[in-house]
């Protein structure tokens, strides 16, 4: 029989049933299903609005800047109401969002079209992250994240295919990508109704917004991991689409076999997000700064993996180093965001995961836009990847490893 603090994952279920997990991960796909198509796409919709890679990378960046945005207000929001019933309707305006991009013909039409979906998409931190770790045992927390976090690398894995598909089977002339992002808007009104109707789970809430910025500012974990994360944001959020427009560029490939590409490389990110799930719960019981150190190992390699990667020779060398990258992702985000959980009280909890979106999307995303923007053209696109990618994050690796030493006196008992 497991004891207390060895809860097996049918037993952590049985708190809360699969329909939470389940549902919060499918809106997990579907936002990852939609981001990556953009990066798939990102050289043809380039093309279609007459813009540069500059351009279109800080395009790319304008739904995570929103995401950043929308997630404080959200989180503040979710401390205080439904969060099922933000979900829910969050879910809505994103799927509007996904159908609206098919029909863009300028520039500022899908500048208007991204930040509308961001704002979409700003629920996945602040009030998916929060219901989880309110619904589910601290126990469980870690596996319970880790599968909720694989849809993200799921939603990379079947994105690049539904692209592939649609490149495949619409001729180039009649521009797929349209037809593949107003696609997206079926399943998410049915997901979104779904969250909607999930159970809200009970726990404290905050009535002062001053006392909420107070008692997140005095845990010094969750500061540290904020100086982490927006490192960590420069690295992950714009480096992928330079990335993609170096896999066209520099080794020949179209839409149809990026977005191939592409899926086989997020299969790393499914075993990163597994993995991570099941060790981080297992090391936060014998010593949970050890979360972090974990963290900090897998965002250091995933620098060097960037780097390399836009200097891979042939397809099948990108491919390797892409599954490894990804892996690595994946096995970093799990373990920061049971830490987070974990040294936040209740009552403040979706506001700490929004600003987790904030931090990560403004500093890291924007600001990684413009840094590899402007080093792209001084250097050219592999050289900006190489130079911009691990030395963000050595700096996320660092701070966390600075910041372990107070993980276990910050957690909430």
């Amino acid at each position: 029989m497991p004891t207390k603090t060895e809860m097996s994952l049918k037993d952590v279920f049985a708190t809360s049933g699969g329909a939470t997990v389940g549902v919060l991960a499918g809106l997990q796909v579907l936002d990852s299903v939609d981001g990556v198509m953009f990066v798939v796409f990102a050289p043809d919709i380039r093309a279609a609005l007459g813009v540069s890679t500059a351009t279109i990378g800080i395009v790319g960046a304008l739904a995570g800047v929103m995401v950043a945005v929308a997630a404080l207000p959200l989180g503040l929001l979710g401390d205080r109401r439904s969060r099922t019933k933000i979900a829910g309707a969050a879910t809505f305006v994103w799927a509007v969002a996904a159908a609206l991009l098919g029909l863009v013909h300028s520039l500022w039409q899908a500048v208007a079209i991204r930040i509308v979906a961001g704002a979409g998409k700003a629920n996945e931190g602040p009030i998916q992250s929060s219901l989880l770790t309110d619904a589910y045992p601290a126990h469980g927390r870690g596996r319970i994240l880790g599968l909720h976090r694989a849809g993200q690398p799921l939603g990379i894995v079947v994105g690049p295919l539904v692209a592939a598909a649609f490149a495949a089977a619409i001729p180039a002339q009649h521009e797929p990508w349209r037809w593949a992002f107003a696609f997206l808007a079926v399943p998410a009104l049915l997901l979104g109704i779904a969250a909607y109707r999930l159970p809200e789970p009970p726990r404290r809430h905050a009535t002062k917004m001053r006392g909420t910025f107070g008692k997140l500012r005095k845990i010094r974990t969750f500061t540290g991991v904020m100086v982490a994360l927006a490192a960590f944001g420069v690295a992950v959020t714009t480096v992928p689409i330079y990335l993609t427009v170096i896999l066209e560029e520099q080794l020949g490939q179209g839409a149809a076999a990026r977005g191939v590409i592409t899926s086989v490389c997020a299969a790393g990110g499914l075993a990163g997000a597994a993995l991570g799930g099941l060790v981080s719960d297992r090391l936060f019981r014998r010593s949970p700064g050890a979360c972090l150190h974990l963290a900090a190992a897998a965002l250091s390699l995933l620098g060097i993996g960037f780097a390399a990667q836009a200097y891979a020779p042939d397809v099948t060398t990108y491919v390797v180093i892409g599954v490894l990258t990804q892996a690595m992702t994946f096995a970093s985000i799990v373990p920061l965001s049971l830490v987070v959980a974990s040294v936040t009280p209740e009552e403040v909890r979706s506001t700490a995961f929004g600003l987790v979106g904030a931090v990560t999307a403004v500093i890291g995303g924007l600001g990684g836009a413009v840094l590899t923007g402007v080093a792209e053209k001084i250097v050219g696109a592999q050289a900006a990847v190489a130079l911009v990618a691990p030395a963000a994050a050595v700096v996320a690796g660092l701070a966390l490893v600075r910041t372990a030493q107070h993980v276990r006196e910050d957690v909430v008992r």
